[in-house]
């Protein structure tokens, strides 16, 4: 049976306050947990230019697509990153998630003063030929209302999409909700398409280098994948007090025979 991995992974952003799990720490660690798993696809949160640089460096075996957010597009960004030996890579796009999604740093009036977007990928298996599509976001932090505005244009842009080519699809990522919060109860009664989380018995995925522990990182697919998925997890790696980020990567395989 062939199995399709897919990673959500928050980086984490470049501060210079994290001590031993600054990133130059982390790099090297990152790369060896990627390069031992191998995962299809990784969507990254919280990507830099510095780690954009040296991640594109570290795996020539992956295609980078995204966006930086601001309206000049710098600053922070998501990424995902495709195996290109299993995967080619068909289409992509970034939107903002706002009223005008096309323009470059919009935002809703009642989010933070962060714009949000979300980087689309789709992708065709090199052996069987499906394609599946794949939303990768990362919700605002300041409140339900705002992050509830932002999830509804992922999944208003996913049925415009399925009405011209119905693809299975994945919205991975950092939604920044608890699970008993009003983003999370929005995405699982929506119905245009029903959607469904697949990391749902993972209690944790923030942990604030080992100081806490919540989960805020999901990945939420349509029936069709629903029916291939076959298991779901973290990266829990920690060395010496070093950890892989903040937030530990969540992943989950699906049966690629049954897309």
């Amino acid at each position: 049976m062939s199995i399709m991995k897919i990673v959500s992974f928050n980086l984490r952003c470049v501060w210079k306050g994290d001590g031993i799990n600054a990133f130059i720490f982390r790099a090297g660690m990152i790369y060896d947990k990627i390069i031992r798993e191998m995962p299809d696809v990784l969507a990254f949160q919280e990507m830099s230019v510095d780690h954009l640089k040296l991640l594109r460096r570290m795996l020539p075996e992956y295609d980078f697509c995204g966006q930086f957010r601001s309206k000049n597009y710098t600053g922070e960004g998501l990424f995902t990153a495709i195996r290109k030996d299993a995967w080619d890579l068909i289409a992509n796009e970034t939107f903002w998630l706002s009223p005008t999604p096309y323009i470059a740093g919009s935002r809703y009036e009642d989010q933070s003063e962060c714009p949000r977007i979300c980087v689309v990928t789709q992708i065709r298996h090199k052996k069987t030929g499906k394609m599946i599509r794949l939303y990768n976001i990362h919700l605002d932090h300041i409140s339900d209302m705002a992050r509830i505005k932002g999830i509804r244009c992922v999944f208003e842009k996913m049925e415009e999409w399925n009405g011209k080519l119905p693809l299975p699809s994945l919205v991975l990522g950092d939604y920044n909700a608890f699970p008993d919060s009003e983003t999370i109860r929005f995405c699982d009664d929506y119905k245009t398409p029903a959607m469904f989380d697949v990391t749902k018995e993972i209690p944790v995925t923030f942990h604030d280098y080992g100081k806490c522990g919540v989960k805020i990182d999901y990945i939420y697919v349509t029936e069709d994948l629903k029916r291939a998925f076959l298991a779901s997890d973290i990266w829990a790696d920690e060395k010496e007090g070093i950890y892989l980020s903040d937030h530990y990567p969540v992943w989950a395989e699906f049966a690629t025979e049954e897309l």
